[in-house]
């Protein structure tokens, strides 16, 4: 597959100019049945029931996984574990630390699950994200949205076209920033939990995007979009430096080593990955300026209508 040329990568979202609906939506079928879910599961089972609706957590990551006899009958064809996958089945580290709640949004409760432990993190991102495939993570990520997940509570209770999706978080600093770097505060545990709001209100983002503009995409454009709502919502302001550093990019829009940013490069053409760089950090600095300024709204739901009607290459300019 060729690489992504940069006017592709620059492209509006496919519905930047419909009709939002008036929120908040009600929920939908999907969250009704995560609701009776969770008044049917004691806490401590949640990791072993969620396993019987999203066989995926059967199946321990390898390479190619998604092509094998137990990955097709109990992921595709949603056919019961026998007692040899779950001999099998891959272990939390941390099993005390995981924890699995529905939050409300203005585009619908979803489910979100918490991880303490990163390696854990990593073993549901494998699994749900990836199908199994043991994909590199960066240490600096610590969350995913996803969306067309295979769930056979939903297939069996609503429809065999109801897809599921779900939120994963790893509890730590924001993109692996220190406090020091982080205007106004310097309290780490404080950090973290700020962090936390900021991840959650991040991934929540990307959905609403999806659920309203028709597009969750992996781009830099998106990425400026989630981390605006997210930080203004956790720290109560946006700053294009720390939006810089969270990416890890320097100054210049070169890519540092590690750097979130790469996940959102990769389908672009290497010789763009610069150029988009260094539009993404001229459009944080824009709109660091409008909101500064209150040239633009910075309501979570208002500031996403506007930006979704922007784009990578060009200019954010005032409406108000």
């Amino acid at each position: 597959m060729s690489a992504m040329t940069i006017e592709s990568y620059c492209q509006p979202f496919s519905g930047a100019d419909n009709s939002w609906p008036d929120l908040p939506l009600a929920d939908d079928a999907a969250a009704h049945w995560w609701t009776q879910w969770m008044a049917n599961n004691a806490e401590a089972e949640h990791w072993t029931e969620l396993r019987k609706v999203l066989p995926q957590l059967w199946i321990k990551p390898q390479q190619d996984v998604c092509k094998t006899e137990r990955y097709k009958a109990l992921v595709l064809r949603g056919e019961t574990a026998e007692p040899i996958d779950k001999e099998q089945a891959p272990q939390l580290s941390d099993p005390q630390g995981f924890r699995f709640f529905l939050k409300k949004h203005p585009c619908g409760t979803l489910p979100v699950m918490t991880f303490e432990n990163h390696d854990d993190f990593v073993l549901a991102k494998r699994c749900l994200a990836h199908r199994g495939e043991p994909v590199n993570v960066q240490p600096s990520v610590h969350a995913q949205a996803i969306a067309g997940l295979i769930h056979w509570g939903l297939i069996r209770d609503v429809s065999r076209q109801q897809r599921c999706e779900i939120l994963m978080l790893h509890r730590a600093p924001y993109s692996s920033l220190p406090v020091s770097m982080i205007p106004g505060q310097d309290e780490p545990e404080l950090w973290i939990d700020l962090s936390q709001t900021w991840r959650l209100e991040h991934e929540l983002t990307h959905i609403a995007c999806k659920r309203l503009v028709g597009e969750m995409r992996i781009n830099l454009f998106d990425e400026l979009i989630a981390d605006a709502i997210g930080m203004l919502t956790a720290l109560g302001y946006f700053n294009a430096e720390v939006f810089r550093h969270g990416l890890g990019l320097n100054a210049k829009g070169g890519i540092m080593d590690g750097a979130r940013a790469l996940v959102y490069l990769e389908n672009l053409d290497l010789a763009e990955h610069r150029k988009a760089c260094q539009m993404v950090l001229k459009r944080a600095e824009e709109l660091e300026g409008l909101l500064l300024e209150g040239k633009i709204t910075s309501h979570p739901i208002e500031l996403l209508r506007y930006l979704t009607r922007c784009r990578l290459d060009q200019p954010l300019t005032p409406t108000i």
